[in-house]
C-alpha cells in the first residue's frame, strides 16, 4: 500500500513531467508556426514573427511559474521531489 505522502510525490512527479511534455509540444508548435511566417510575403512579415516568438515566450514563461509554485507547494507540504 502507498501512504499518502509516497502518493502526493508520485503525483507532484506526474505533473513535473507532463509541464515538461508541454513544453516540449509548446517548443514544435512554435517551430512548426515559424516556418510557416517564414514563408510569408510582405511587411507585415517581421511584426507576425515578433508577435508569434513573444506569444510562444509567454506560454514558457507560465510553464515555468507553474513549475516554481508547484515546487514551492511539494516543499511546504513536505512532499518535495528525491
Amino acid at each position: 500500500m502507498v501512504d499518502m505522502n509516497e502518493a502526493a510525490k508520485h503525483r507532484i512527479g506526474w505533473i513535473f513531467e507532463q509541464l515538461r511534455i508541454l513544453r516540449e509540444s509548446i517548443s514544435d508548435l512554435e517551430r512548426m508556426e515559424r516556418r510557416e511566417v517564414s514563408s510569408l510575403r510582405g511587411h507585415q512579415t517581421v511584426d507576425s514573427k515578433e508577435t508569434l516568438h513573444l506569444s510562444f515566450q509567454q506560454l514558457q514563461d507560465l510553464i515555468v511559474c507553474m513549475e516554481e509554485t508547484l515546487a514551492a507547494l511539494a516543499e511546504a507540504s513536505g512532499n518535495g521531489r528525491r
